[in-house]
This record gives structure tokens, sequence and C-alpha cells, in this order.
């Protein structure tokens, strides 16, 4: 298994930040300075804003994306980023400091050492947080609007992730549940995540929820197997041989009928307005007769 945990935990938290070494300093948002006027030159340094950002900026105005952008294993945005754009695979303040960067996109997980070093450079920051519900994403994705001066294109954005998600609650409706185990040997997602909203959207029930788990933790195959779910999700090459493999968990009713769903890792990856496409992925393979299958 190439990435294993990585498709899904390493996706969903390290990918959205490329945490250097990193002290509280003053944000853009800060609200006890004045407004300062929209950035020119934004550099992201994480997967989730670049793929908000890809649709709130023109391409002269994004400097800077992380190199996961360009990963079909982990990005949505894959040739849309600019191609004059830096590729960051960590953060780097020489780099920032030499594309003349006036606003660095990082994440809640970015190291409070570099956020310091930030600060003490003059560069000014914002932090993408709070990916874990939609309502989240809807916050995140206003929030860096503001930031960048983009509130109309923020707006739209929302408002089309909205719509798709109003499609599948419009399709679903009625729908009989299956309960769904997300599953990352030995983690399972659930309640507090942008997994189980995604699940709950495609018409499902979170096993992992159902189970207690809050977050992502380690559940352990026993557990699991007691869970006894009706369909095991699973992200990531090899992850699905491994669950057939598995001395315990192929022996689940779910793997031994093939009730498996392999989610792209470009979905399970995502903290941002793609979730809504992750959702419509699964509710498709779980109720193909309410939901078609999405247009390439």
């Amino acid at each position: 298994m190439r990435r294993g945990i990585a498709s899904s935990i390493s996706a969903g938290l390290l990918l959205v930040s490329l945490a250097s070494p990193a002290l509280s300093a003053p944000s853009a948002s800060s609200a006890s300075s004045p407004t300062p006027p929209a950035p020119r030159r934004v550099a992201s340094l994480n997967l989730a804003a670049d793929e908000i950002l890809v649709e709130l900026l023109p391409p002269e105005r994004l400097v800077a994306v992380t190199s996961f952008a360009d990963d079909p294993a982990s990005s949505n945005i894959v040739g849309r980023a600019p191609a004059e754009a830096a590729r960051f695979q960590h953060a780097d303040l020489e780099r920032l400091l030499a594309l003349r960067s006036d606003l660095v996109v990082v994440a809640e997980f970015t190291d409070a050492d570099f956020l310091h070093l930030l600060g003490a450079s003059g560069l000014r920051y914002h932090k993408v947080e709070g990916l874990d519900s939609f309502e989240g994403i809807r916050t995140a994705v206003r929030e860096l609007g503001g930031a960048v001066g983009a509130e109309a294109a923020a707006q739209g954005l929302i408002e089309r992730f909205d719509a798709r998600l109003r499609e599948l609650d419009t399709r679903l409706a009625g729908v009989s549940r299956p309960k769904v185990l997300y599953w990352s040997n030995p983690h399972v997602w659930g309640s507090g995540t942008v997994m189980d909203a995604v699940i709950e959207k495609a018409g499902a029930i979170n096993a992992g929820k159902a189970m207690g788990v809050k977050g992502v933790l380690p559940v352990g195959a026993e557990r699991a197997f007691l869970a006894n779910p009706d369909v095991v999700l699973v992200a990531g090459p090899g992850t699905r041989e491994a669950l057939a493999a598995h001395p315990l968990l192929s022996q689940l009713a779910a793997v031994r009928a093939g009730r498996v769903v392999e989610l792209p890792g470009h979905y399970a990856a995502t903290l941002t307005q793609y979730t809504a496409e992750a959702a419509w992925f699964l509710a498709h393979a779980l109720h193909p007769e309410r939901v078609p299958e999405q247009k390439p």
C-alpha cells in the first residue's frame, strides 16, 4: 500500500498544511487592524487553499501553490493552478519573500514557529481553519474570499456548493440508508469530521459515528468487525486488496459480498467545496438508481 493512511489522514490533515518550522503573529483578518488593501500576490501553503483560490483569483494574483495541487492522487485542480505560480513542497520563508507575496495562506495545523517568522518578516497571513463540516467549509471560503478581496466570487462558490448538496438531498429523499464504515487500517472516521458529513449527504449512516467514534481514531479490527457495516469505504491504492486479505475483516459480510467502495484519493483528501463531489461519487455507488454518475 503506497499511502495507506496518507490517502486520508495525511491527505486531510498533512496536505492541508505544509508545516515547516512556524509564533502567533497578526493574521490578515485581525479585527484590531484597519482593513488592508486586497492582496495582489497571494501564496498558498496548503492544498485546501489551493483548491479554493483557483476559483477566487485571476491567475496573475496567485503566485504560489503547493506541489500537491498538481498531484492527481490528492488534488481536484490538476492543470488549473497557474503554470507560472511557484510550487511549494514545504514552507520556505526565503522563497515567499523572494516572490514578494503580500498574503500567505496557511492552515490551522501550520507550525506556530513558522507563523511567528511570517509575522516577524512583515508578511501577512490568513489561516484557513474549521474544515470539519460543510458549514465549516462555507465559513472558510467566505473568510478567505474576504481576505483576498474576492467576496463575490466566494459567495458564488458557496452557492454552487450548496446547489450540488441540495440536488443530492432531492435525489435521495426517502432512500433506505446503508451503514457505511470508512476504514483506513486501523483508523475510522466518526463524528466531527467532514467525511461524516460526506457519508450522510450520500444517503448513508456513518458506522464510525454509530460506534461512538469522535474525530479520526484507531479502533482495531475487532471493533470494526463487530460494527458489521453494510458497506466498507476505503481510499488509496491497495486498500481494497489489503481489506480482502485481512484475516478478520475479510470475513465481514460486506466484504464477502463485494460491497466495498473505493473513494478516489482526490476525494478522500479534499476538505473544500469538492466534498460535494465526493458525496456525489459515494451516493452514486450506494444508490445508482437515484444518483447518476458524475459528469466528466
